[in-house]
């Protein structure tokens, strides 16, 4: 479990909070109410209560998070190619959820992104719609020997053809590697991706951010279904 320092702001007020994070699903405790949930858009409440929060509420009662921001200090692992090295640089995030986002359609949006490094700062100030777009425009300001080492730039990994949400919704495949290696096209990723994978827990949902002791960053000769271009 990792734990990342975050400033949360509404109408209520600002409060420092640490999210708690095993990769996949994430989770805090805020004003006496504890959230979890897969992305940042979907962080669920464990009861309501409109007098602390407002939420964007569901048939069953339960109701999401809404009409905040966050920024949110990721710790993400990098690696030098020349040296061979890995190395962790804070990544701070910067996200806008509910009624005051400007891209026309959506109700989330990341707004900045800023990589610190004692090389430099990389910023992506441009308002994004998913993690991906934002972390592969901090990969293409990197020098040419550096690489982001996380689940995004991962060979196992790969989005669904069906779509993503903001965060969160990338793939992990690390356990079927040998049935990966087989896949050049979508119906090939779709044709393995089945119910009783995902149960088994062989395909999982992880964060971009992320890391493991597993991850291999792609060679060109490696498929995979996202927009990840840099190639080792």
């Amino acid at each position: 479990m990792r734990e990342y320092k975050t400033i949360y702001q509404d109408k209520r007020g600002t409060e420092e909070i640490v999210i708690k994070s095993d990769g996949s699903y994430m989770n805090f405790t805020l004003r006496g109410i504890n959230f979890d949930g897969q992305d940042f858009e979907m962080l669920e409440a464990e009861e309501i209560d409109d007098t602390k929060f407002e939420y964007e509420m569901f048939q069953d009662g339960s109701g999401d998070l809404t009409n905040f921001t966050l920024a949110v200090t990721i710790p993400i692992l990098l690696f030098d190619s020349i040296k061979k090295d890995k190395f962790t640089a804070p990544l701070i995030v910067h996200v806008e959820i509910g009624e005051t986002t400007t891209i026309k359609g959506l109700d989330s949006e990341l707004t900045c992104l800023t990589l610190t490094t004692s090389f430099g700062e990389f910023t992506v100030e441009k308002k994004l719609e998913w993690m991906e777009d934002a972390m592969i425009a901090i990969q293409n300001q990197l020098p040419e020997h550096m690489y982001l080492n996380t689940c995004l730039s991962c060979k196992h990994s790969n989005y669904s053809p069906y779509g993503n949400g903001m965060f969160g919704h990338i793939y992990c495949f690390k356990n079927l590697k040998k049935e990966l290696k087989q896949v050049r096209y979508k119906h090939d990723l779709l044709h393995m991706w089945t119910a009783e994978a995902v149960d088994r827990g062989d395909i999982f949902s992880v964060h971009e951010t992320f890391d493991c002791s597993e991850h291999q960053l792609p060679t060109d000769k490696d498929w995979f279904y996202k927009n990840w271009r840099k190639t080792i």
